[in-house]
């Protein structure tokens, strides 16, 4: 009877270290796996915060694209055929960009007005080209029918990416103008040459809230619901054309 009993305790040990294992091998699987979802996309730039300022591509500027694969990150910029890149080392949910290796600038020499943008862009990564803001936290999360990457650095500063692009900017910022601004209910869309467009209202993140078709010269969007702060809107026309303007609800 005592052979027996400590035969059944000593595979109930047995059972239990095993499905401790078990545990901790998924853990550090699920701790240091790859986002496949990384990898899939080209990333296109939305918006971003460098030392507490947000910024996003003027509506002169050109896209911003991001593309990661096992071993290195590419910042381009298509329009004028520039590229950075550098080696990285990539777990579930952060990164780290070689500080033995330089960033490399591979072609291009983009000119100014870009570059000035771009030099923006950049520092979210990196103090110069030999010192990386190590390291870097990614998250990846659906937004409508497509998915949006966060980027954060050591120092907090942030960028935001889609893996869509959406329509270039473009016509003027002068069809459309909205008050009051700051808004605590009622957003007012003046639209004096009675263009058909679509408003978007984003906000700081880059996650769409509200979108509205406009067809008359005045028109007005209920923002009562949202929480206090700063938002952007896109306007963007039956052509495709867009223009960004922003507001802040009190």
């Amino acid at each position: 009877m005592k052979t027996s009993i400590n035969l059944k305790l000593l595979l109930g040990f047995v059972f239990i270290f095993n499905l401790h294992t078990f545990v901790i091998n998924q853990q550090s699987s699920t701790l240091y796996g790859q986002n496949p979802e990384l990898f899939e996309h080209t990333w296109y730039f939305v918006t971003g915060e460098l030392d507490g300022e947000i910024f996003f591509q003027p509506p002169e500027e050109h896209n911003i694209e991001v593309t990661f694969s096992n071993e290195e990150i590419f910042l381009c910029y298509p329009e004028c055929e520039e590229c950075h890149s550098n080696y990285v080392e990539i777990t579930a949910d952060d990164f780290i960009v070689s500080e033995d290796d330089p960033w490399i600038e591979l072609i291009g020499d983009c000119l100014p007005p870009q570059n000035d943008f771009i030099d923006v862009h950049n520092s979210v990564y990196f103090y110069s080209h030999e010192n990386s803001k190590n390291p870097f936290t990614y998250t990846i999360e659906p937004v409508d029918n497509y998915q949006q990457l966060t980027i954060t650095n050591v120092e907090s500063d942030w960028a935001v990416y889609n893996s869509v692009l959406l329509s270039t900017p473009g016509f003027n910022d002068t069809s459309f103008s909205m008050y009051p601004n700051p808004v605590k209910e009622t957003l007012n869309i003046n639209n004096p040459l009675n263009q058909t467009a679509t408003v978007t209202i984003y906000n700081v993140s880059g996650k769409k809230l509200q979108s509205h078709t406009l067809k008359n010269s005045l028109s007005t969007i209920n923002v009562k619901a949202l929480r206090a702060g700063l938002y952007f809107v896109i306007f963007e026309s039956e052509a495709g054309k867009r223009v960004s303007k922003r507001f802040i609800k009190k």
